[in-house]
Formats: C-alpha cells, structure tokens, sequence
C-alpha cells in the first residue's frame, strides 16, 4: 500500500510563525549554534536571491545583507507544527507518522482512497486543503522511498505503486538524494558515480564492504526488501497551540492571518479526534508579559474553522490592543461528539436554525453574552407572565393557546361591541398574593378591531388586553 511523504523544507522558518507576519521582501533566516559559531540552516526567497545559502557563518551572512533577520532555532516550534499537519493528513488515511528530523509526515491512503473517489479523486481533496505551509510530495510504497522522492518534489501526479517499481523510478535522480550520512556519499561521488541507477547497478557484496551495514540497511529499506521501523501518530487527548510574533501587533486585522492558521490546524485535529468543541480559550500575550484569557463559547459543538473564526474575530474586536500582542495561545480541553447538520427532503429548516445560531454567536461574542436574549414560553398562562427572558441559550417553544402580538402594560376597561367564540378560562396566581379569574375572549370593538378582552370573574367587568392588529 503506498505512503503519501508530506515534506516541509521550510518548516525552520515558518514554524517560528513570525516569518508569516514579515513584509515579503524582507530576507529572513533560520540559525543554528554549533560551538561558538552561528550558521545559516534555512532561509527564505529573499534571502536566497540575496546570495546566502545554508551552512553559510552568520557573520559572513550579516556582512553581505545587513538588514538579515536572523531567528534561532526552536525544535519544539517544529515539532508542534508538525503534530498539526499530521492531524491534517488523517483525514485523508491511517496510519499517519511524523519524523521531525526529515521534517516530514507519511499517510498510508491504499484503503481510503476509494472513499474519495480513487486516487485522483484523493490527490484533488488533498491538494484543495493544503496549509499554509510550502509542501513537496512523494508516493511510494516505502517511508524511504516517498521520503526520496518528496526531496526531489515527485508529486502526486506519479506515484510509484509497487516495489518492484522503485528502482526504476529513482534511478535517474541525484545521488545525494540518498538517505547515506555524508562520508558514504563522498566515497561514492569520489568514485565518479552521480545517479542512483549507477549505485543499484553495483554488486551488493561489494558496495557492502565500501559503505557499511547502515548505509546497506538503509538502502534495503528504501527498495522495500527490509522491514521500516515507524511509530503511528496519535493526537494529544488536550490541544494547545501557540504562535509568537516577532514585533508586537497592535491591530486585530494583524491577527486574523495567524488566527486564521491556528483555527484550521485545531480544525484538522478535531477531524482527527471525530470530534467537535463548543467551548476553547484564547490566550493574548502583550509586550508588557501581560496576559489575558479571552474564552470563546458557542452555542452547540462545530469543527468548522470559518465559524470558528467569525466568532473569535467578533470577540477581537471588543479587546483594546494598546501596547501589542507578542503571543496567542489557543487551548482547549473538552471535546464533544461531531454531529452532521441534517435536513429535511424538501426545506432547509436545519440549515437556516444554524445560521440562526450563527448569528446569536456573533452576537454574544461581540456585544457579551449578558447583552443577547431569547425569549421562551413560561410555564406561566398569565398573559403578563407567560412569556420569559431565558438566555441566549434558550429554545423557543409554544405550549399556550394563540396570544395577540400586543399586550396592553395595564389593560383598560371597555365593553366589547361583539365576542367571538368560546373563553380561555384562567385561574392563577394565588401563590403570590395575586389570584387572577378571567374568561378571556376575541372580540371586536366599535371601531372593528380585532383585540383580546377578559372578564373579570370577580367584578364581572371587560378589560382590553391585547390587540391583534
């Protein structure tokens, strides 16, 4: 069964998350510490158009392009950004591993490609919900294999679908595409060897002997004639994510690209779970180290990062960013069951309740929970009592007979021109010190309308109640 290999060349940089807020023409690089020296391990197009190249010192770097940005390291930034494209991957199959070293993340799809429509039904999802990070692929039956061909950006267009393919399919490519440690590629290239063809085409034994049973292995391993040691991915039972800035921002519009990043991975990791989330929090970090927790509530679960988003943005605009956001932090806890948004054959009463619910989310998010409303039927059939203030969370309901759409604050006393049917008999409120006995009935007055009268049971009097029209 093939595996898809995701590799992420420039995840050093972009995992750091403050290359994705730079100006675009501004050179960025990825350093890394070996002794007392700092040298270049990634960079982006302007620096690469600048002249700098990995494993170039970063004194030489900063003398050539002084207005260089230079970023250290941080693995576990990586790792992070890594564990959130896996979650991405398993939509499309399992299992799913992670090699922070190659930088790289494999989905087994041969079972799940039929749920897709097939393969190319399966390379058009794929490639309709890349992240927003620059990927290669490669597709091979082995790790090593899809790994190779991800480096030389294979694709997905030519997958190499059985082993016995394999050699065949790489044997025009670069040596150093190899996965052999420097000294057996310099003993190979020193003998004038410069494709892989030309290594598989020499004498096991032999080839043995110059290179040593780890190069061997791993080349066994790439053809598929060894065994592959991999770890499935599982996703943490708690999310966190976070992402720093390299300047404070003090603008919500600046915010909404990596929110819009952050939501999508915590998207993909409720597909991975099959779960949803109805209540999460927003951590802002600003440049005084001061931190604020901004909880975000929904009214039923989603894994819908587009909702997601709408909400946390109106939230964004209630909050004053005087002094700027240097860091979010994105966590969640508690998951719900995913529910599919059913409707019925003929109307889209589901699809318009949830756009409604959308809409009273925005709502609370943006003006606070305390300000939005929902009006449902009381237990109540006082008319003055029969309706209640019950949340935003509320469900409306209707267990009262038909009641006018305006209600008189005190109702007044007239005699009806004219009653229209049978009375509506209340006897309530003798609990609280107000016992109401009233016939209430449709009535017309002089002037035609169609109003709501009672008699009063005690005085025997008719009082306007509501109207209508």
């Amino acid at each position: 069964m093939p595996w898809i290999c995701a590799l992420f060349p420039d995840l050093p940089l972009e995992a750091l998350g403050q290359v994705l807020t730079l100006a675009p023409d501004r050179p960025a690089a990825v350093c890394e510490q070996t002794g007392r020296g700092r040298w270049l391990h990634g960079l982006n197009a302007e620096a690469a158009r600048r002249g700098l190249h990995p494993g170039m010192a970063l004194p030489a770097a900063v003398a050539r392009v002084p207005e260089l940005l230079a970023l250290s390291r941080r693995p576990a930034a990586e790792r992070a950004a890594l564990n959130g494209l896996a979650c991405w991957l398993y939509r499309f199959g399992t299992p799913v591993t992670v090699c922070p070293q190659r930088q790289a993340v494999w989905v087994q799809v041969g079972p799940s490609a039929h749920l897709f429509g097939g393969w190319s039904g399966l390379v058009g999802a794929l490639l309709a919900d890349l992240p927003a990070y620059r990927v290669q692929f490669g597709v091979a039956p082995t790790l090593g294999c899809s790994l190779l061909l991800a480096r030389a950006d294979g694709g997905l267009q030519q997958p190499v679908r059985e082993t016995g393919d394999i050699a065949g399919a790489i044997g025009g490519l670069p040596l150093g595409l190899l996965p052999f440690e420097d000294p057996a590629l310099r003993l190979l290239t020193g003998a004038g060897l410069r494709r892989i063809g030309e290594v598989l085409a020499l004498p096991t034994d032999a080839l043995g002997r110059r290179l040593g049973g780890t190069a061997m292995l791993a080349l066994e391993r790439l053809l598929g004639r060894a065994p592959e040691a991999w770890e499935a991915f599982v996703p943490a039972a708690r999310y966190r994510r976070r992402f720093e800035f390299g300047d404070p921002v003090a603008s919500t519009e600046a915010l909404l690209f990596p929110l819009k990043m952050m939501l999508g991975e915590f998207a993909a990791y409720l597909r991975a779970r099959d779960g949803a989330v109805q209540n999460f929090v927003l951590r802002l970090r600003g440049s005084r180290r001061r931190a604020s927790a901004q909880p975000i509530g929904l009214m039923s679960p989603t894994r819908d990062p587009a909702r997601l988003l709408r909400v946390v943005r109106e939230r964004l605009e209630r909050i004053t960013l005087a002094h700027g956001i240097l860091e979010l932090r994105l966590e969640a806890d508690r998951f719900e069951p995913a529910a599919a948004l059913q409707d019925d054959l003929f109307g889209s009463s589901a699809l318009l309740g949830q756009r409604l619910l959308e809409l009273r989310e925005r709502l609370a998010a943006r003006l606070g929970s305390d300000a939005v409303r929902q009006i449902a039927v009381s237990p109540d059939r006082r008319p003055e009592a029969a309706m209640a203030d019950a949340g935003p969370a509320a469900v409306p309901g209707s267990h009262h007979p038909p009641r006018p759409p305006w209600l008189l604050a005190q109702p007044q006393r007239l005699t009806p021109a004219r009653l229209l049917g049978a009375p509506e008999r209340i006897e309530l409120g003798w609990w609280e010190g107000e016992a109401a006995a009233r016939d209430y009935f449709m009535a017309q007055d002089r002037a035609g309308r169609l109003c709501w009268v009672y008699r009063d049971l005690h005085d025997g009097a008719f009082y306007l109640h509501g109207l209508w029209q």
